[in-house]
């Protein structure tokens, strides 16, 4: 049995703020670019009130969701 490959995603490290967060798991992108896509990939995290608060145990994506080519053709 072939395990299927899973997101990428990290968590945050004690006092780090979204662009700290930004900086480290998308070191390729500027901050602006990179903040943009963590925002898109973690919807439901910057809604949370109040905005955009960063739990230590929360799981934060750092790509866009996988699309399993066996379902999407």
């Amino acid at each position: 049995m072939t395990l299927a490959r899973s997101r990428s995603f990290t968590t945050a490290r004690p006092g780090e703020d979204w662009p700290d967060i930004a900086r480290r798991a998308l070191p390729d992108l500027d901050t602006e670019s990179a903040l943009e896509g963590l925002k898109s990939w973690n919807l439901h995290l910057f809604l949370r009130q109040p905005g955009g608060r960063i739990l230590g145990s929360d799981v934060i994506f750092t790509e866009a969701p996988l699309v399993d080519a066996s379902v999407h053709g």
